[in-house]
């Protein structure tokens, strides 16, 4: 069979890759709605718990095995002689009226007169065994001494009754009735629990079905190009720390040893891709994301310290305003660093630690809340010829409009999407807010993706490169052949001041 029959032949047929999506977004709707599956689970229990033990009333029944034979008279030597007998066709007869005769008003009210009561407190029942003058009547009450009262008065009063419907009879008690001792209907408060709970999980099934239907994420790297129609520059695993008895580094950081070797290697792929999608003269990058917790800022300072460590130079800009997050993320803090001004309103240290520089608003102006297009695109060129990248952290671009103004400011734009969290019309919003403003969108991150069954696997992001120049081996962005090296690491120079570029040497 040739490839096009194979083709053809699976079409319409899920793939092990479509069943394994499917398999995670029922997991990761079990892992995110456990809380109301369980709730809805355990208020249907309990309801119908509280609702079968409210409603339970315990009976009593007392019941008795009787014999029935009628009176037959015959002539003997001219004297009458009533004699009682047994026959099918009286059986037959019995077993039709003797139902009749136990709720009728006449058998009601002997009892009562016997009883000396004004109504009967118990349902009295027979059944007969076909063929035989053997019945069994019962009395079913609430009280389990006044079911056996009951029982005796109306075996005693029934012959008196039944005498219109089928002539005199006579009853033999075979089976003596005794007071009840427990209830005749057994409680069901448990089986109306797990009735309650098992209604609950085909509920819970139900709305995992539909979450799954309705929550349409960008769920691997395919999805970024199917569904925003951007490229995938690369995707970052998500990063978890093993709980150890001593304390140890658990910053989410490129230059941190402990966050294992597929998040280093997704940055060196990263930064690979990143700089093939940049022209010559583009530097200045922009890094957003739809939502808060997207993992922007660990993207972008994770991209610059991979570049830093490509031995490029690199500015990290903060510009968010409103939660700046860059500092925290390194571990620093702004009171310790060095800062030497760029323009009145930012200013600029160098973190030797990191080898990347560092810029913020200087103090008297962090009461502002937006940002100047022009006077961005003033300090970037400024600063532009003293570095190989200028990374820009900017706030959501769903949440504010400062990333609308940024955008004019840059000469590109990285869209970070974190796994299966958002959905993709808003993505979608948020990436032609920023197509609107004329803004490069360059392509986009997969961050945060995780592998095994809660996840949909991941890879480096290769793309079609393959072996070409800036594959995995032999290109200029390259690691030389597999695992080797690429261009040594340059040290870190510190950009020179305004003051600097413009004093002449001696």
């Amino acid at each position: 069979m040739n490839q096009t029959e194979t083709k053809k032949n699976n079409q319409g047929k899920p793939g092990s890759g479509e069943v394994k999506i499917y398999l995670s977004d029922l997991w990761n709707g079990v892992k995110r709605l456990w809380w109301v599956c369980l709730l809805i689970c355990a208020v249907l229990g309990t309801s119908m718990f509280i609702q079968a033990y409210s409603n339970y009333v315990p009976v009593y029944t007392s019941s008795a095995t009787l014999t029935v034979t009628t009176q037959h008279s015959a002539s003997v030597n001219s004297i009458s002689v009533y004699t009682f007998y047994y026959d099918a066709s009286t059986a037959s007869q019995l077993e039709t009226t003797f139902p009749i005769i136990l709720r009728s008003n006449l058998l009601q009210d002997a009892i009562c007169e016997n009883m000396g009561i004004d109504y009967v407190p118990a349902s009295l029942n027979a059944s007969s065994v076909p063929g035989t003058n053997m019945f069994t009547m019962t009395a079913t009450g609430r009280d389990p001494q006044m079911a056996y009262d009951v029982l005796l008065s109306a075996i005693e009063k029934f012959p008196s009754v039944a005498k219109y419907a089928v002539g005199n009879i006579r009853l033999e008690i075979v089976s003596s009735p005794q007071v009840p001792t427990s209830p005749s209907n057994s409680s069901d408060y448990m089986d109306r629990a797990i009735t309650g709970v098992l209604i609950g999980l085909i509920i819970d099934v139900i709305i995992i079905l539909v979450y799954m239907v309705m929550r349409r994420t960008i769920k691997t790297k395919d999805d970024i190009k199917k569904d925003l129609n951007v490229e995938l520059l690369g995707s970052i695993p998500e990063v978890s720390f093993k709980k150890r008895t001593k304390q140890i580094d658990e910053s989410v950081l490129f230059t941190n040893n402990k966050v294992g070797t597929s998040f280093k290697e997704s940055l060196r792929v990263l930064r690979n891709l990143f700089a093939n999608a940049l022209k010559s003269k583009e530097k200045v990058v922009m890094v957003t994301s739809t939502a808060p917790g997207e993992g922007k800022t660990t993207a972008s300072t994770n991209l610059a310290l991979a570049l830093a460590d490509y031995g490029k130079k690199v500015l990290i800009v903060d510009a968010d305003l409103r939660h700046p997050s860059v500092l925290g993320l390194l571990g620093e803090e702004e009171e310790k660093l060095d800062f030497y001004a760029v323009t009145p309103q930012y200013k600029i240290a160098e973190m030797e630690k990191f080898n990347i520089s560092y810029m913020a608003l200087l103090k008297q102006n962090k009461e502002r809340t937006f940002l100047d297009v022009e006077e961005l695109k003033e300090v970037f060129n400024t600063v532009r010829d003293d570095f190989d990248y200028i990374i820009v952290d900017t706030p959501p671009c769903g949440l504010v409009s400062d990333s609308a103004y940024v955008a004019q400011a840059v000469d590109a734009v990285v869209y970070v999407v974190l796994q299966d969290t958002v959905r993709i019309s808003r993505i979608r919003d948020g990436i032609e807010s920023l197509l609107a403003t004329d803004a490069k969108v360059i392509g986009c991150i997969l961050n945060g993706v995780k592998s095994g069954i809660s996840g949909y696997g991941y890879g480096y992001g290769y793309g079609s490169y393959g072996y070409g120049r800036y594959g995995y081996g032999y290109g200029r962005y390259g690691y030389g052949y597999g695992y080797g090296y690429g261009e040594k690491k340059k040290p870190f120079i510190k950009p020179k001041t305004n003051e600097e570029k413009t004093e002449q040497p001696q």
